[in-house]
């Protein structure tokens, strides 16, 4: 599988001794990172503990002493260490504004911070972040958290098996979401589990600790409501959740709902505003121009300075770019397919094109590539980034599928995969947009895969507006969104001009 994302340590990393290249960013550590550390309510005593380190940012001519250069800069960094106390990985909190805030060394995303809370304890507090593991181990609570760049994933639940986890992630719809997620992960595993809402206005555990008067006794009291709220009612009413809804609500009447436009106004409406977390199906017959309305849709988004991922079993990473580089010549694909263009012209579209290219990684895979690669692949873009992409897909017929993938009995490949599409996208929170084939005849999606999807749109020719625009060669397409479980069903023409590879309403 080829991509385009870049890890400049990949030569290096078998080639790193953690432990030494930690003792080094231990000896560097200086006032402007105790400052910070001081600032996030971490003392010294702990900063000893748990081995933190810090890079110094470079200012004028530098010669680099260790083998990573300046990858740090201006960080403070906090070791990720196995099971058996082992160091696998370094992750650097920047002290500034740079992004991404947290930089992982490797991005190895199998290990939780702090395993040590889960030897001492039956009970530890499960938050989202390697700081409030940091200041609740300084106050004496068990805590341990997935390092910041990751997710916690279904291999993190048995590590929890007969403990009693109090779940606390960040004070937003995100972290409320992903409170919900884990606990369901964890309902096999742990003995009881508690998911603890903070105070309003207070970000997270962190910031509680920094804020609010005796910290540590208020945090235990806000646990200790908690269990009693659960164990008085075992099936809360939605009374207990209103004033969560009343704030999500209040923040899609202001329009701060995440919704991320697909570059075509009708779409956006009936979509509620565009694309937002879930699996969206574009299915069409072949050759009507899934592919051409993905990537004009991919390339919009990736304007807007959104990281977008378009992975595909079609098509290679230089006809995706020469569709690109065709819209904005105004000319057919072929003709830059087949190197038809002044090279100048084709130069001058390159840099046109590069606001986008900047913010899009395209993974060209071949049948021998699997799900779960493409899955870390995604993985580590996000990491570089600090930011959950859109992701794109072409073709759902040509995705391999492998037995080891976690699913429901009976299902068949082609909704295996929407399944697990459908799982990634409630996991990383994002849109997943894959294009599927129909077949000859075929009306619709089949409803086995349609119950995976939150939108199905379908795409075929429209012979009732053929010759309706008098905008030269091209046909008439319509869209027609067949499930929308969040918003109504509709449809509305384009008209897809081939001549110049763009797509109008």
């Amino acid at each position: 599988m080829a991509d385009t994302e870049r890890n400049p340590l990949a030569a290096a990393s078998p080639a790193v001794d953690l432990e030494a290249l930690l003792s080094y960013y231990q000896k560097q550590l200086r006032e402007e990172a105790f400052v910070y550390l001081q600032k996030r309510g971490i003392e010294e005593e702990t900063v000893q503990l748990f081995r933190i380190g810090f890079e110094i940012g470079k200012i004028g001519f530098y010669i680099n002493q260790n083998q990573l250069g300046d990858y740090f800069e201006n960080r403070v960094i906090i070791p990720i260490c196995n099971y058996e106390g082992e160091i696998v990985d370094l992750v650097g909190r920047a002290i500034d504004h740079r992004e991404p805030k947290y930089k992982p060394l490797y991005g190895v995303d199998q290990f939780l911070f702090h395993y040590q809370s889960l030897h001492d304890s039956e009970e530890v507090v499960l938050c989202s972040g390697i700081f409030d593991v940091l200041i609740l181990a300084q106050a004496q609570m068990p805590a341990v958290c997935v390092p910041d760049f990751a997710v916690f994933k279904e291999v993190h639940a048995p590590l929890f098996l007969d403990k009693r986890v109090y779940i606390c992630m960040g004070n937003d719809e995100t972290g409320r979401r992903e409170a919900s997620r884990i606990e369901s992960l964890l309902r096999e595993h742990a003995k009881e589990t508690y998911i603890v809402h903070l105070p309003e206005t207070i970000r997270d555990v962190n910031d509680f600790f920094i804020r609010v008067k005796n910290p540590a006794e208020t945090f235990i009291q806000l646990v200790t409501e908690t269990v009693e709220a659960t164990m008085l009612t075992p099936v809360a009413p939605d009374m207990k959740n209103s004033t969560i809804f009343l704030e999500e609500y209040m923040k899609r009447h202001r329009g701060q709902a995440a919704s991320i436009s697909t570059g075509f106004a009708k779409l956006d409406t009936l979509l509620f505003g565009g694309f937002n977390h879930g699996l969206y199906l574009l299915a069409g017959s072949g050759s009507v121009g899934k592919s051409m309305l993905l990537k004009q849709m991919a390339d919009h988004v990736a304007a807007e300075q959104i990281p977008v991922i378009y992975v595909s079993w079609d098509m290679t990473s230089f006809e995706l770019w020469a569709r690109s580089i065709a819209r904005i010549l105004g000319v057919a694909p072929q003709q830059v397919l087949g190197g038809k263009v002044e090279p100048d012209q084709v130069a001058e579209a390159n840099k046109a094109y590069a606001p986008i290219s900047k913010m899009l990684w395209t993974l060209e895979c071949t049948m021998d590539t699997t799900l779960e690669q493409v899955a870390a692949s995604i993985e580590r873009i996000e990491m570089i980034v600090g930011r959950v992409p859109v992701i794109f897909m072409d073709h759902l017929q040509r995705i391999p599928v492998q037995k080891a993938i976690a699913q429901p009995n009976g299902l068949q490949p082609q909704a295996l995969v929407a399944y697990t599409l459908k799982m990634w996208s409630r996991e990383w929170n994002c849109p997943i947009i894959a294009a599927t084939a129909l077949d000859s005849g075929e009306g619709n999606v089949p409803e086995a895969v349609q119950a995976s999807a939150d939108v199905v749109m379908s795409m075929r020719s429209n012979p009732a507006g053929a010759g309706g625009t008098g905008t030269g060669t091209g046909q008439e397409m319509l869209i027609e969104l067949t499930k929308n479980r969040n918003g109504t069903l509709g449809s509305f023409p384009m008209h897809f001009h081939d001549e110049r590879a763009l797509f109008t309403e």
